[in-house]
């Protein structure tokens, strides 16, 4: 992953308009959002879709992984065979 320098990828709202389709194609090719700013404060980012797609799913993710951790806090757990006999049972449901 490259390192992200916002400083370097900033537009003004107010310039938007007329840069627009500049500014969507040097971020879908350099994969680095722009980010807007309206009045010396950041505003919004303009950013690839794929890009977009991956953050929303490793948000999701994130959130099972957490809902997961807190019910085996609670000691609501199975063991790993009931968990694989339970995949394989979710998996073939799926497939038909």
């Amino acid at each position: 992953m490259q390192n992200m320098f916002p400083s370097e990828d900033i537009c003004a709202i107010n310039q938007l308009g007329n840069q627009t389709v500049k500014l969507l194609k040097n971020v879908q090719k350099k994969r680095r959002p722009v980010f807007l700013i309206s009045k010396g404060k950041a505003a919004g980012v303009l950013m690839d879709i794929d890009d977009y797609e991956r953050l929303l799913e490793l948000a999701e993710f994130h959130k099972a992984l957490n809902a997961s951790l807190t019910q085996a806090d609670r000691g609501e757990v199975i063991s790993h065979e009931q968990a694989l006999k339970e995949s394989k049972r979710w998996i073939k449901k799926t497939a038909r």
